[in-house]
């Protein structure tokens, strides 16, 4: 029996993967129950310790993607990685020099519009910094000649004069805890947090509601995978987690979105 579970154990880690692929790809989701009896197939005695470390393992080749506790997405859909150009990229270079420690990230509504139905002519370059540093940016900006820079703009700044400008750079608070990615070492926001911000901050993301909010949700969710905790994490943050999952739920056709 001994060695009946050793060459069980010793089977190929790729044969292993391979078959996971085939099990569970067109699944929705995939509980940790779902997965541990998979692996108990091949490896009847497997430890707790030993399945937490092959979860581990399969998260960092993003094979699988955590969308809630206990609840995971088997999928080979690439992670999204934004073209950061050379202005938001001198920014991010010139923070990282002037501000080392204050926590930022740069991103550019260009992005959006990939995922959307009607092509904007009009963008914005976001740099969001910690709430004690945005002055202090928003001066230095200023300073470093940079034009059309608004700091946390009201609606009405937003109405006279940054929608009727080609380009305007908006300074404002980065949310605590805020899910952010490197893309060679420039802070950008997450998928997730794009979602929720073009979500909550509506009057500032103008051209991104409607049939608009509706498309960039479904094309992120047909292209990459969305991690919804994360997503529902951050929008708890701004105070809005119950209105996003009535939205994903009513309108978009996001998967595993945790019920109320």
């Amino acid at each position: 029996m001994a060695l009946l579970c050793n060459k069980i154990a010793a089977v190929p880690k790729d044969f292993i993967i391979e078959q996971l692929q085939q099990r569970f790809v067109h699944h929705p989701h995939i509980t940790r129950e779902e997965l541990l009896g998979f692996y108990r197939s091949f490896e009847p005695d497997l430890k707790d310790s030993t399945f937490a470390w092959r979860i581990h393992s399969l998260k960092a080749k993003n094979l699988l993607k955590p969308i809630r506790r206990g609840v995971y997405i088997f999928s080979a859909k690439p992670q999204f990685h934004p073209q950061v150009e050379p202005k938001l990229r001198a920014i991010a270079r010139k923070l990282n020099k002037q501000f080392p420690v204050a926590r930022h990230c740069v991103w550019s509504t260009r992005w959006l519009s990939e995922w959307m139905i009607h092509q904007p002519d009009r963008f914005l370059l976001l740099v969001e910094v910690e709430a004690v540093a945005t002055e202090s940016v928003f001066y230095f900006l200023k300073d470093e000649k940079y034009k059309n820079v608004y700091l946390n703009p009201d609606e009405n700044t937003l109405e006279r004069y940054i929608n009727e400008e080609r380009e305007s750079i908006i300074v404002k608070p980065l949310i605590t805890k805020a899910p952010l990615e490197k893309e060679e070492k420039v802070a950008t926001p997450s998928l997730e947090k794009i979602l929720v911000d073009i979500f909550v901050d509506r009057k500032l993301f103008s051209v991104c509601q409607g049939s608009e909010l509706v498309q960039i949700f479904n094309t992120l969710d047909r292209m990459y995978a969305l991690n919804i905790t994360r997503m529902t994490a951050y929008a708890k943050r701004r105070g809005k987690m119950q209105e996003l999952i009535d939205f994903m739920t009513k309108n978009t056709h996001v998967s595993a979105i945790p019920s109320k």
